[in-house]
């Protein structure tokens, strides 16, 4: 084979491929798991947990929200900084409004203290599950 044809089945193959990623990528959702689950393993991972809220705590110094979320199989933290909570409020939400409800919570998995923790990505990363 020449060379100029290699390079046109590698280009069609790379074209193929970027597109096939594009229109997949939406389709493509982080893992759910339970929180006995979580582990070093996963730092910087964006994973899904569903959980009932039990507490929810204010920082006294700003506008971050941490979630105390249970399973079953163990309890969590899940953090909402200033941007998340601002994507909730634009939808008339708010972190308390969470309280005593059963969730799915996306994040990115983070450990804080010895604790694994989840970090929310933004408002659209928390939702009530009924």
């Amino acid at each position: 084979m020449k060379d100029s044809q290699i390079f046109t089945v590698a280009l069609i193959i790379a074209i193929l491929g970027l597109s096939g990623m594009m229109l997949l990528s939406d389709k493509i959702t982080p893992q759910e798991i339970k929180i006995k689950d979580l582990n070093k393993g996963m730092l910087d991972e964006d994973v899904s947990i569903v959980g009932l809220v039990e507490k929810i705590d204010k920082s006294p110094r700003s506008n971050t929200y941490f979630l105390q979320l249970r399973d079953g199989t163990g309890k969590t933290t899940a953090v909402i900084f200033d941007s998340a909570v601002l994507d909730l409020e634009k939808n008339n939400l708010t972190p308390l409004s969470f309280i005593n409800h059963r969730v799915k919570i996306t994040g990115k998995v983070q450990q804080y203290n010895g604790n694994m923790e989840l970090i929310l990505n933004d408002g659209k990363s928390l939702k009530i599950i009924v």
